[in-house]
Order: C-alpha cells, then structure tokens, then sequence
C-alpha cells in the first residue's frame, strides 16, 4: 500500500482518460489493494469494504468512487446469445476488475430492455420487472413497470441496463408497497442490492441468508428498509441467492461460510484508470 501512496502522487491533480466503451479494465496495482480485504485506493478509484448486522443477518457493503463514469462496466461470460456461464471471479479476472458483483442473470428469461457497454442486445421490455438504468454519466435510472416506450424515450444515453428487480429506493423515498415477482419476494434470503449514493459514488449490498451460519436473509420490504438507511438516492435488487457475489482482486469475499456456488452470465465491476506500470508496480 505504501507503494501505491507514493505513486498516487504524481496523479493526485491528472485528468483521466475514458475508457472505450469496448476493452477490458486496466490491470490494477497489487498494492493499492489494503490489508485484509478492506477496500482498495488509487486517485481514480476508491473502494471500502464494510461488514453490519440487520435483521438477524451478516450484511457486506462495498462503497466504490470512481473519477469517470466509464470505470463503472458489465461483462458477459461469452457472448451475447450463448447460454454459457462460469462463476463470476472468472469473469472478474478477465477484464482486470477490481470489484465486482453479480449482475442479473439475462439468460434466465428471454425479455427485457438489454443493454451492456452501450450495445442494444434485446428490445423486449417486460412491464413485470423494473428496469435499472445506469447513464453514461455513470447515474442510476429505474422505470418501474417499464413499456416499450418508456425504454425507447429515456433521455439519455445508456451504456448499461438490468431486468431484475424490484426498485427499492428512488430518488430517496422507499418503493413500497413491494410489487410482487414471485414466490421469493417475501422470503427471507441472500440478496444483492445496487444502491447510487451521489455522482460517481455507489454501494453494493451484500445480504447473507438462512444457508449461511448466523443470519436469516431478509426478505424485499426489509432490504428496502436497510438500503433507505443508508442514505441512497437509488437502489434495485440485483439477482441473490447463491448467485450473491461480492469479488475483490479476483476472490469472492461474502457469505464465505457457505460453500455453496452458482455459476452466473453477467457482472457488474469496476477498472481503475492508472496503468500498473504507471503506478511503479
């Protein structure tokens, strides 16, 4: 870490170049990661690692800033249109992600508005799931009960979206009632929450379940009471269960007492902007 602080010297006034809409994440420096799986720091680039207990449960929480809404990305584990999966430190290895999370599992059901790097894959939008928008200003977005139209008006560029749901928190205020998905809306279980706390500043929600020793899970209405605690603009639940993924350099780093695994299609994550060779690695 010590090496890293050094190197964040010579960057701390530098405008960062975007990265194309196209490429992988840039290799991040071994030593900007902190001790014990805390977080990570670099001046483009800043992720926390925090652990809370709610409703009889484990909680993770990753706060991540970014200096560009370009660093905020999803990849495939192939792709689009093939129904290949892998387990998402895979994925996370392979575009050099310094953090990432599970994403929402497209190739479980063949509607929704998808759009991943700024490519429009699927224009099947499905009023029954809420639609999470992420701009290229690096804004969260989330159109409940969503229509063709909804999707086609939106005003501004979007590089990411996700079909999952349901929105949890908008623009401050709780979602509720809980518009009901199915039979798992209600029950308590391990969930992911994306939450958009300001410009450029996010935190992932991690929530552990009866499968993990010492918690219960929450069920939706209680995640929504969680995340509004923490002061989000903008909050949508992302794809839990087994599939629950928080990945820091490469290794899964939540609800480590359970074993249990699920191969995913998609995650969420996050690349520095600093070259390693820049940084003195």
């Amino acid at each position: 870490m010590l090496m890293c602080l050094l190197g964040m010297k010579a960057y701390a006034e530098m405008t960062f170049a975007k990265l194309p809409l196209d490429v992988a994440g840039i290799k991040a420096n071994k030593n900007c990661y902190l001790p014990d799986q805390k977080g990570y720091e670099d001046p483009s680039l800043k992720v926390r690692i925090e652990t809370d207990r709610a409703y009889d449960t484990n909680v993770m929480l990753a706060y991540v800033e970014i200096a560009d809404a370009s660093q905020i990305r999803t990849t495939m584990a192939d792709r689009y249109g093939t129904t290949r999966v892998t387990y998402p430190e895979n994925m996370a290895k392979r575009v050099n992600a310094v953090l990432a999370v599970n994403g929402d599992f497209f190739n479980y059901r063949n509607s929704g508005y998808l759009v991943r790097q700024g490519i429009l894959y699927r224009d099947k939008t499905d009023s029954l799931y809420d639609l999470l928008i992420i701009d290229d200003q690096g804004d969260f977005h989330i159109l409940k009960d969503p229509t063709p139209e909804d999707a086609h008006s939106f005003p501004g560029t979007i590089i990411n979206t996700f079909n999952f749901g349901p929105a949890l928190v908008i623009d401050g205020e709780e979602v509720l009632p809980v518009k009901r998905i199915d039979g798992g809306t209600f029950r308590k279980a391990q969930r992911m929450a994306a939450c958009q706390i300001g410009p450029l500043s996010y935190v992932f929600v991690a929530v552990e379940g009866p499968e993990n020793k010492g918690s219960v899970g929450m069920t939706i209405e209680e995640l929504i009471h969680y995340v509004h605690g923490l002061g989000v603009k903008m909050a949508y639940n992302l794809d839990g269960g087994s599939s629950s993924s928080i990945i820091l350099d490469g290794m899964k780093i939540n609800a480590t007492s359970n074993k249990k695994r699920r191969t995913i299609c998609d995650i969420l994550y996050f690349s520095t902007l600093i070259p390693t060779a820049e940084m003195g690695e």
